[in-house]
Order: structure tokens, then sequence, then C-alpha cells
């Protein structure tokens, strides 16, 4: 073998280097797109891995509330029971209209409690709920304000504060309803081709999900390519 066939540097035949740094090529694509794989369970583990402030204040507030309907309709159905002994010469139609109410509040301080447990622990029903309950009391709030009820500003200012809070990236993700795009067949390469592997997809910059070269804009966050 003559020296024109060897390089100068290592002394290994020309053929023998330019297999190796093939095939070091094939493993760094390999590893690229195990990563590319791997990367959307990745941030769903690191968005699922705790749970966010506005979330746990969110399930305490309504932990509260719950306490609140629950003493509500105790305090409702002893009234009725009351009544119904014929205390205070009130009329005893009175005891079952203040069991019915009373009741009707016992259920929903009850269904507070488990939309307090699903946000707590992360079930995507509890964030579906909060959001159309927050939807339902910012159009209530705006019908009052525009009849006058100025008092309800401060409750339709908390219902947009936390109805753009839940659609942030971060708590959908902890919920589960971050989805993320079918991922993309491994780039194969001929064996004995030097050819570069072709990228056929990029990040995120914001958000980090993976996103297409022919996408203009993240499907996740919205952001613009540039």
């Amino acid at each position: 073998m003559s020296e024109a066939d060897r390089w100068v540097s290592g002394g290994q035949p020309f053929t023998e280097r330019l297999e190796r740094g093939r095939l070091h090529e094939e493993k760094l694509v390999t590893k690229a797109y195990l990563f590319h794989r791997k990367l959307p369970s990745l941030i769903q583990h690191l968005a699922t891995a705790t749970r966010p402030f506005g979330i746990t204040l969110l399930a305490v507030l309504h932990v509260l509330q719950a306490i609140l309907f629950l003493i509500g309709a105790i305090a409702l159905i002893v009234i009725g029971t009351i009544i119904r002994r014929g205390f205070f010469g009130m009329h005893r139609l009175l005891s079952g209209a203040a069991w019915s109410i009373g009741v009707v509040v016992l259920v929903i301080g009850l269904l507070y409690l488990g939309l307090a447990w699903g946000l707590w622990n992360g079930k995507g029903w509890a964030w579906a709920a909060s959001l159309i309950l927050a939807g339902i009391g910012l159009v209530v709030s705006l019908i009052s304000l525009a009849g006058g009820a100025f008092g309800t500003l401060f409750v339709l200012i908390l219902d947009t504060i936390i109805i753009y809070y839940l659609l942030t990236v971060r708590v959908r993700a902890y919920f589960g309803e971050l989805k993320h795009p079918r991922q993309s067949q491994p780039p194969t390469q001929q064996v004995g081709s030097a050819s570069q592997p072709t990228v056929s997809s990029r990040f995120c910059s914001n958000c980090g999900a993976p996103a297409q070269l022919t996408e203009k804009f993240c499907s996740h966050c919205g952001k613009a390519f540039q």
C-alpha cells in the first residue's frame, strides 16, 4: 500500500478512516433521532413533575368554597327541621323549601370538593370543568356589568385571569392537554454513501416542542418561526 493511501497524521488507510467516519456519522444521526422522539415525553415529564402554584391556589379556593356551601347546606337543613316541628309559628311549607335548597347547596359543595381533588391530582376533566365555570362566570359578569352592577367587575377580572392561566402551555401540559404531533420516521442513509442526512424538523425556541420545517407557527404555543 502506497503512502498516498495513508493519512499523514494517523498512519491508517484512507478508506478505513472514511468508513469509521461514516459509522460515527450514522451514530450521531441515530442519537439525534432518538432525542427527537424523546423530547415531547421529556417536556411532558418536566411539566407534570411539579404542580403549578396557580393550580394549587385554585384547588384551595375551591375547597374553601365547598366548606362555605356545606355550612350553608347544614344551616338550611337545620332551619327546615326546626320549621317542620312547628317552632316560631312559621308555615310548614317553608320546611320543604328550606330542605330542598339545603340539598341543592350540599350537592354544589360536594361538586366543588371533587373539582378541587381533580385539580390537585392533575385530572383533565377538572381542567375542562374549571375552564367552563370560569367562562360561565365571565359571561354572567359581563351581563351584570352591562346592567349597572359594577360590583361584578372584580369577578370579571378574576375569571379572565383564570381562563388565561388555564390555557397556558405549562398548565395544559400538567393536565395532559398538550398534544404532540406524530413523530416522523428516522432519516435513512445508504451504506457507503457520503451524503449528509436531511433534517425534516426543528424545535420551537419558546416552548421546545418539535415542528416541521413547513410549519410557520408552533402548534403548541403559537409562536411564529423566523
